[in-house]
């Protein structure tokens, strides 16, 4: 699916409404998103996911602080999650656990929750959210743009530019594209945006 306008592309390479290379940068752009999704190891498209940790104690304790992370599955969140707890103990059956939803601080981007005032204890957290984005009404091929931040549509522009750089079409037109170039840009950019997070705690 389409992750940035076709249209923008082709008026940045200075082309008019041609069905050539509107196809030439569609099929960069289509291949562009499961480099991106890779890359970023989420999904694009709009869903909803559960994710459930468990949690013995805090991921970092140090005289009075605590601080837990958890990387969730996905990244690219549409809302903050529902978020849940179980307590687990052999001793005791399942019960409901503390409310932590205001407690949590999240990088909805990264898909990464954080919690610096909860002492963690034996429970299970589950995580409730919808990630990606939803697909253009007329253009089923396409994400709605006002959804995908604009860091993303330019990475998938210069992906793009990548991947149809030995296009016939650009060749033919006498457009030239530095590989080199654009992805020293492209991994530039997308560096600044990647989901590491080495102390999260990961979904069981």
């Amino acid at each position: 699916m389409l992750l940035a306008s076709v249209k923008g592309i082709r008026e940045q390479l200075g082309f008019d409404d041609m069905t050539d290379i509107n196809a030439a940068i569609e099929m960069g752009l289509h291949a562009a998103e499961p480099q991106l999704a890779s890359r970023l190891n989420t999904s694009f498209r709009r869903a909803s996911r559960n994710d459930t940790f468990w949690v013995k104690e805090p991921g970092f304790l140090e005289g009075g602080h605590v601080s837990t992370e958890f990387r969730l599955s996905r990244g690219l969140l549409a809302a903050p999650p529902a978020v849940s707890s179980t307590v687990r103990d052999r001793l005791v059956p399942a019960v409901s656990g503390p409310d932590l939803g205001g407690a949590m601080v999240y990088d909805l981007e990264r898909g990464i929750a954080r919690d610096w005032q909860n002492y963690y204890a034996s429970l299970y957290v589950t995580f409730d959210y919808q990630y990606g984005f939803e697909a253009e009404a007329d253009n089923p091929q396409a994400y709605k743009l006002d959804q995908v931040p604009d860091w993303l549509q330019e990475a998938a522009k210069l992906l793009a530019l990548v991947n149809v750089s030995d296009s016939p079409s650009l060749s033919s037109a006498g457009i030239e594209l530095d590989q080199s170039v654009l992805r020293q840009q492209y991994d530039a950019l997308i560096s600044q945006h990647l989901r590491y997070a080495p102390m999260a705690l990961l979904p069981l």
